[in-house]
Formats: structure tokens, sequence, C-alpha cells
């Protein structure tokens, strides 16, 4: 079955692009285009669908907004964000509305269709460019004092282990810097991984971000 898509950006010649990308895919159907926040709440009011590719700054009712007020609607629709911005403000707001995935504008089809497919997974999809913001930005935060938001709560090897997966170290620079081996250090990743539900290093992220595992973020 093909996934329903919906387009709100308040550029037409942004929407007619994305839906270019998009018409000629087996696996997706363009339902309809909206141009703000408003129109596609309407919308979705009346027709299921499966994904929502969203603009952040629209006339009206911006992208965060209309991502917080599409999850009212329904948590079984997927958001990805599709916007200039490339800062951190902007990508934690939109995740914290509900967004599965954040990519830019000059972004090409290719990646644009693997965030869609990942999204529709039921994955975390940050295109290069944002992760790497994300990353950046966690990177200098210290880690909370009082512990983390988590069934089992993370030691403090987990937690140096957890800011160099941010720093994207890889598991040998990890060893390294810690002095211990590269099977310890996968051992505490997996720990990790458990605790947190993540499926890989950019649901760390997300899950540092959701849960404010670090101060200020």
């Amino acid at each position: 079955m093909k996934a329903k898509i919906l387009i709100v950006d308040d550029h037409k010649v942004v929407r007619d692009g994305v839906a270019l990308y998009l018409e000629n895919d087996p696996d997706y159907e363009v339902i309809d285009q909206a141009s703000n926040g408003l129109e596609a709440l309407d919308f979705l009011e009346k027709e299921r669908v499966d994904l929502v590719i969203i603009d952040i700054n629209m006339d009206g009712l911006d992208g965060i907004e209309t991502t917080r007020r599409i999850m009212k609607i329904s948590k079984d629709i997927r958001v990805l964000a599709l916007t200039m911005h490339n800062d951190y403000q902007h990508i934690k707001a939109m995740m914290d509305a509900g967004a599965s995935g954040y990519i830019l504008k000059s972004c090409d089809e290719n990646e644009m269709k693997e965030a869609i497919n990942a999204i529709l997974e039921d994955e975390i999809y940050y295109s290069k460019e944002v992760a790497q913001t994300v990353m950046n930005n966690l990177a200098k935060k210290k880690p909370k004092a009082s512990g983390d938001a988590l069934p089992t709560p993370l030691t403090p090897r987990e937690k140096e282990i957890y800011r160099l997966i941010l720093e994207e170290d890889s598991n040998q620079e990890i060893a390294d810097k810690l002095f211990i081996s590269v099977r310890t250090v996968e051992v505490h990743k997996r720990n990790l991984l458990e605790k947190t539900g993540a499926k890989n290093s950019t649901g760390l992220v997300l899950y540092a971000i959701k849960n404010n595992l670090f101060e200020g973020i």
C-alpha cells in the first residue's frame, strides 16, 4: 500500500518540487498540499495520512505548533521537518513537538526518500548536517548531577561513554581516551541502548534531548 503524504509549505514552488520528487515513486502518494498550518490541520481532521512533510516558518501557524496539534489529532501520523534552519533551537523545538525527522531544503531526492522511508519504519532521521549540529551542541553540555530520567540510572562510566558517542568518537577512540578495551566500550554501548530503548547512536541523541540528560538542552 502506498504511503499517503501531505506537503505543507507556504511556498508553492517548494511544495511542487517535493511533489515532483515523489510523484513517480510507487511507494508514495501525495494526496494534497497545504500552504499553512491551519490548512493542514483542517485537512487532517477529515483525511488519514501516513506522513506530513512540513516547513517551520509559515504565516499564521508555524510548523512547530502545527506539529504539536498534529500529534493531538493522531500520534500515528509521522512528521518530517523540511526547512532551511540548521540551528539547535529549531531542531529541538520540532523534535519536542513530535517530529520524527529533520532535513534541510538543500537535500536531494535520494536523501528525502531515505528520510521518508526511515520515518515510515518508525525510526528517527536527521540529515548529516543536522545530526552534526545536534551532536556539537550536546557535546558541550555537562551531565546532570541528579541522574537520569531512566528506570535504571546511568553509571558514571556510561555517562562518559554517552558523551563521547555524542562527539561521534569511534569505539576505538573511546577506548583510547578512557584506557579501556574496545570490547568494554561495546558492552557499555549495548547497555546504553538497552536502558534508553534507542536503536542506534541517533536514537541516543534524541533520547538525550527529550529527557534532558545534559544541562541546558
